[in-house]
């Protein structure tokens, strides 16, 4: 075992206790197996093997909160290449700490309707159901790319203001986080577009993060909101960053006389405004909300395309304002059965005028043997091309049972079923099927 990892896990849990000695301390946490396979074809095999040990604190005062939640991670598979690697427990059972969220709330400071938050936070905005074009200040987390709507939490200092009726929140995020993309299994092999004469060597890329300097690395976000008319309304603004990489420069080398070129790609964040508006409510008994963001690129994004030829400046991303916009409801039936159903143009991924796609999404689920058992059916699609979509679309869903057998205990298995054209973001990934067996213990 790394001893450096227990003790460090071994303090910071001696510490929060410790601190917790003047204040109110709840103490909680979660415990969670995932394991999945994909059977069938050449990638037949285990694709995620994970235990995670979620550890939540919170120490309250008449003033001031403390929160915290730290992750113990058990994840991956056994890496020995060598005899001299089986001493190494790293590699046998590999893990790691990591801290999701820690921060203190003081309230009523300077003003008694003013409250602060200052630390490694989440900051949510937005009222869909996981598919958020509002919520821009977190990075997205693509870690895991079946946990759609997951994103990191970043060092901010938050600050609400309650005038009246109204909520008026401003963020700052003093450093640049850049988005986690998808683990090795969910990977596409990165390529770069040639002319038909020459052929791909090696393909090399560095990522060029924002300077170190706050009007570099900084966002900030303001948001409104009111319940209007018995309907939650917000408006928002964020100046930020694009947190996936467009390529700013590709150098494109020869290396030998049959047409084979080495290519090396440099990547940027582009800056980005995003002005959105967001509600939710309820029309008799359905469900309904709605969102809609303006993303406005600051300027233009130009990829230097350097070869022998000389240096061609192709457009990446022109400053042309686009709409991502998702709306949704849902609806239980009086015999007990629940649907959820959504529209979204533009995933998260997706940018520029001429870059959005469509995506449907239907969620059914029922409850059995008096709540103690759940089936589920989410099936979605995506349309690239409404005037082809036979050539340009992709489905993806499955079926998911869920066994209580305590109120703070759940066992799940479920599969996911994709199959689609390349040409669309999950259609290239019509070979990963898989199958899904969790367990999740609450305390």
């Amino acid at each position: 075992m790394n001893h450096g990892k227990t003790l460090a896990a071994a303090l910071i849990v001696s510490m929060l206790l410790a601190g917790s000695a003047q204040g109110t301390p709840e103490l909680g946490g979660v415990l969670t197996t995932d394991n999945r396979w994909r059977p069938g074809g050449d990638d037949d095999g285990y694709t995620w093997n994970e235990v995670q040990l979620g550890l939540k604190l919170d120490v309250r005062h008449a003033d001031a909160m403390f929160h915290s939640e730290s992750h113990i991670r058990y994840s991956g598979f056994p890496d020995v290449h060598s005899s001299a690697d089986l001493q190494d427990s790293d590699r046998i059972q590999p893990w790691h700490l990591e801290m999701y969220e820690a921060y203190i709330d003081v309230y009523g400071l300077f003003l008694d309707n003013v409250d602060v938050r200052i630390g490694k936070q989440r900051v949510a905005w937005g009222t869909a159901d996981k598919l958020n074009v509002v919520d821009n200040l977190n990075p997205d987390d693509f870690e895991d790319i079946l946990d759609i709507g997951r994103k990191i939490p970043t060092t901010a200092v938050r600050v609400d203001y309650y005038p009246g009726d109204f909520t008026v929140t401003g963020v700052v995020v003093p450093v640049f986080t850049p988005a986690r993309s998808p683990s090795s299994s969910w990977q596409v092999p990165a390529s770069f577009p040639l002319s038909p004469e020459l052929s791909l060597g090696v393909l090399t890329d560095e990522v060029t993060l924002p300077d170190s300097r706050p009007q570099d690395t900084a966002s900030i976000g303001l948001r409104i909101r009111k319940e209007l008319l018995g309907y939650d309304c917000s408006v928002s603004y964020v100046y930020g960053r694009d947190d996936w990489p467009l390529p700013s420069a590709v150098n494109i080398t020869p290396v030998d006389t049959l047409g084979t070129v080495d290519v090396h790609m440099t990547l940027e964040y582009p800056r980005q405004q995003v002005v959105g508006v967001d509600i939710a409510g309820a029309v008799e008994d359905v469900g309904i909300w709605a969102e809609c963001a303006l993303f406005v690129p600051t300027e233009g994004t130009y990829t230097a395309i350097t070869s022998p030829d000389g240096v061609l400046n192709q457009l990446a991303l022109s400053d042309d304002p686009y709409v991502k916009y998702v709306v949704g409801g849902d609806y239980t039936f009086r015999n007990g059965l629940y649907v959820n159903g959504q529209y979204l143009h533009g995933f998260f991924t997706d940018r520029g005028t001429d870059g959005l796609e469509d995506y449907f999404l239907i969620a059914i689920e029922r409850d059995f043997l008096r709540s103690e058992l759940t089936v589920r059916l989410a099936l979605a699609a995506e349309v690239a091309d409404f005037e082809d979509v036979a050539n340009y679309s992709a489905f993806f869903g499955g079926p998911e049972l869920t066994y209580h057998p305590t109120n703070n205990a759940e066992i799940v298995i479920g599969a996911l079923f994709l199959e689609g054209n390349s040409s669309t973001q999950f259609g290239q990934f019509d070979n990963n099927d898989e199958i899904y067996f969790r367990v999740k213990y609450s305390f």
